[in-house]
């Protein structure tokens, strides 16, 4: 093999491996860890998103997070982020295999919220991130309904512990302002399916 001929492969096998390492560029990358930042008080975490990157905690922009009172208390999880269709979580994501793997997000609704975390662990998600639907008072948690509030060491305390007790991966609460932030950066589509209405989907999944 001549020389010109063994650099175009070594350059073409790169190539190939980057595209397969590497995220999409439309890729929404998110980063969850327990570890907290200095004076951050029980229970409030921080999650960091970016786009087109590679590493969340070391290029992204950080959101607060409200870990579940009953579950995970010690975490690391990296990965895209996918919208669970329907985006309510009131029963087990159609998009599966989209969110296999990856942190699936819902909105707050009439489901309760560790039956979403659980219809995500089902399929196969690794983490959820749950949005609130304007019930929160304010940015900083200090009244958000039945979920609870900050001031009570993490959100849904009141909950059904034998629920919680199945729940083997991460999940946290935030707040619709910090969710609409998630939702600007992603590419979605909206969608119409009967009996559930407007529903919105990732255009993409790498």
């Amino acid at each position: 093999m001549s020389v010109p001929t063994a650099w175009a492969l070594r350059i073409f096998l790169f190539v190939c491996l980057s595209s397969m390492i590497a995220p999409s560029r439309s890729t929404l990358l998110m980063s969850l860890h327990s570890k907290q930042r200095k004076n951050q008080p029980k229970g409030l975490l921080s999650v960091e998103i970016c786009k087109e990157c590679m590493n969340p905690k070391l290029e992204g922009s950080h959101i607060d997070g409200l870990n579940a009172y009953q579950g995970l208390q010690e975490f690391e999880v990296q990965a895209e982020i996918v919208y669970a269709v329907p985006n309510d979580g009131r029963r087990r994501p159609m998009n599966r295999r989209e969110i296999e793997g990856k942190i699936a997000l819902f909105n707050r609704g009439e489901v309760a919220l560790v039956d979403k975390v659980l219809h995500a662990q089902e399929v196969g998600a690794i983490a959820v991130i749950l949005i609130d639907n304007g019930q929160c008072r304010d940015e900083e948690f200090t009244h958000c309904g039945m979920a609870g509030r900050l001031s009570e060491g993490g959100f849904a305390k009141n909950d059904d512990g034998a629920k919680w007790r199945k729940v083997k991966i991460p999940a946290l609460f935030i707040t619709e302002v910090s969710g609409q932030r998630i939702l600007n950066l992603m590419d979605l589509e909206e969608i119409h399916i009967p009996g559930m209405g407007e529903q919105y989907k990732n255009v993409a999944v790498s």
